[in-house]
């Protein structure tokens, strides 16, 4: 609901108290360019945010751009409210459903999820804008219970104490507590946003609570890369410092700097800077390098980053770290596309001009491999690595950040063939924030997009890829193999006993790690098949040998039969016995 807006006016200065409502915010912007009066410093975020989403940004809460949340008058669910609280199930799709998968209605969300983390729990934290869907985490994150359901009982708005706003923050699930570390973010520098912190702060699941860490970074960065390392530390690349503002007659103008220099998190020990692993190139200042840099755990034990240029880095963590280019190049990419690891070692990355390479990084030199075209440039889509090992790219635009060259085909890649094939269509734009992510039950949440953007998506939508459904045309749900107990916690290199509903044939299993996605780039995620024999209903599955093939943290596991379907997954922790 629009609240009014209250424009003050002395005889230099207009001070602009937005409320709510887009008209009125034009309104109060082109009254203070009308009358040449000069913001105060109190009011100068709040024109800039103004700026960002009042000219072209109407809210879509998941039933359209511009129309009402959907409550009564007295602010309850209405009636297909109460439906979206009952519990997720597979829906009845078309005849193509086995070949294309099934995109579920847009449910509204608190606020727009461009930060999203699946927690040890299966609950999603998410974060990164007000709940009006302008840009700012300072007051707001929000948790997402699915099995809740979609509507307001399953979604929780949660206050930000910190004082450190987390938009475009790094983020990791930690591999022993399953809380999540949040690293840098925004800061205000006379009134002009998009300058960073060194802020650290952590999500508890246990309690919900976000909580600001004694200790901070060395550098404060915006837009950082976090990657756990096999020993269960997170190493920090990129983000940008201080941002280009060419100044006023009130304040001085500032340039472009960059975090060029990696840290280190230790949840014991606290931080270090590897001083000697400085480079503008792989994750500095050089064309868009910063940009929350694309880099993974390497099966050789060190971060591998691929730059916009088409290089490829590796970073070595120990001591005080080094930084070598290694041999091979790509095409150029861009900071918008996305990459994703669907094997150990094995990396689909998107790049300009619906080009797509593998990069295989299992041996000392990287091998580049090219793939097979997308069927069209893809600017801030989303890469998911699905339950079966195949990489589901949704959402993005020809055109940049708006709806004109807006792409709502979405499309799979089969890493056993290497061609696409057209999947479901969308009917939400998701471009710049927006999301798109793995969940337990082998759906992928996808959702958000705005701040700025040609609509603030405060919704959310569920993919149910072709794997739900059976193989015959009918469009019905298919039966799922069952798994019913399996360990919660392992080792690298153990046997797993793994407990079956019944004594189908299961023809594999997969283990796929959580993921925390923003900025189109899940950093965390990655797959691999798992090799296993079956006794009737009884399973004896063996983890990944090496702690660099499977970083440790927490892992969806999955069973798959006969016909391509897999059950619900398991959550293991593997990491130290």
């Amino acid at each position: 609901m629009s609240r009014p807006m209250s424009l003050k006016k002395s005889p230099s200065i207009i001070t602009v108290r937005r409320a709510g409502g887009h008209a009125l915010k034009l309104l109060a912007i082109a009254a203070l360019a009308s009358c040449g009066g000069a913001l105060s410093p109190d009011a100068s975020l709040q024109v800039e945010e103004d700026r960002q989403s009042a000219f072209d940004a109407p809210v879509d809460y998941g039933a359209g751009p511009g129309v009402a949340w959907d409550e009564d008058a007295s602010g309850r669910e209405s009636a297909l409210g109460e439906q979206r609280a009952q519990a997720i199930s597979v829906p009845t799709g078309p005849s193509d459903a086995h070949q294309k998968g099934v995109f579920g209605a847009a449910f509204t969300w608190p606020l727009i999820p461009l930060h999203t983390v699946l927690l040890p729990d299966g609950r999603v934290l998410s974060y990164g804008s007000k709940p009006s869907g302008i840009q700012g985490a300072l007051l707001n994150y929000a948790i997402w219970d699915p099995a809740q359901g979609m509507g307001s009982k399953s979604k929780t708005l949660l206050s930000n104490t910190t004082g450190t706003d987390i938009f475009c923050a790094g983020q990791a699930l930690l591999p022993v507590t399953g809380d999540v570390l949040l690293v840098g973010g925004d800061r205000i520098v006379n009134g002009q946003r998009n300058y960073a912190n060194n802020d650290v702060n952590l999500f508890t699941p246990a309690n919900n609570q976000l909580t600001k860490q004694a200790q901070s970074m060395a550098y404060q960065r915006w837009y950082a890369t976090l990657i756990t390392t096999a020993s269960g530390e997170q190493a920090v690349i990129g983000g940008r410092i201080d941002r280009f503002y060419e100044g006023n007659s009130q304040y001085p103008p500032t340039a472009d700097t960059y975090a060029s220099t990696p840290e280190v998190y230790n949840a014991t020990t606290g931080w270090r800077t590897l001083t000697t692993a400085t480079s503008d190139a792989a994750y500095g200042g050089r064309v868009q390098a910063w940009n929350y840099p694309r880099a993974w755990w390497s099966p050789q034990g060190k971060v591998v980053i691929f730059n916009v240029m088409g290089e490829i880095y590796s970073l070595d963590v120990s001591g005080t770290g080094a930084v070598t280019q290694l041999p091979g190049t790509m095409p150029a990419g861009a900071y918008m596309l996305p990459a994703a690891m669907y094997q150990p070692g094995k990396i689909l990355s998107v790049r300009d001009a619906a080009q797509a390479v593998v990069v295989d990084i299992n041996g000392d030199s990287p091998v580049v491999t090219p793939a097979a075209p997308l069927s069209a440039d893809r600017q801030f889509g989303n890469a998911t690595v699905l339950a079966d090992g195949k990489v589901w790219v949704n959402g993005g635009s020809t055109t940049g950040n708006d709806l004109v060259g807006a792409v709502y085909d979405s499309e799979t890649w089969d890493p056993a063939t290497g061609t696409w094939t057209p999947a479901a269509t969308a009917t939400k734009a998701r471009l710049y924030h927006s999301i798109s992510m793995l969940m337990p039950d082998g759906s992928v949440l996808t959702g958000g997009g705005g701040a700025p953007g040609p609509v603030s998506q405060l919704n959310a939508e569920i993919y149910f890829p072709p794997y739900l459904y059976k193989n015959d045309g009918s469009g019905l749900p298919a039966t799922r193999p069952g798994i019913v107990t399996a360990p919660t916690a392992a080792t690298w290199g153990q046997t797993i006993p793994v407990a079956m509903s019944n004594k189908n044939a299961v023809t594999r299993m997969t283990l796929v790690r959580f993921g925390a996605v923003t900025h189109a780039f899940s950093n965390e995620q990655r797959f691999q098949d798992l090799s296993f024999t079956q006794t009737g209903k009884n399973l004896s599955v063996t983890l990944p040998a090496l702690a660099n093939n499977a970083p440790p943290g927490f892992y969806m596991l999955f069973a798959i039969d006969s016909n391509g379907v897999p059950s619900k997954a398991k959550i293991l922790r593997l990491g130290q016995s």
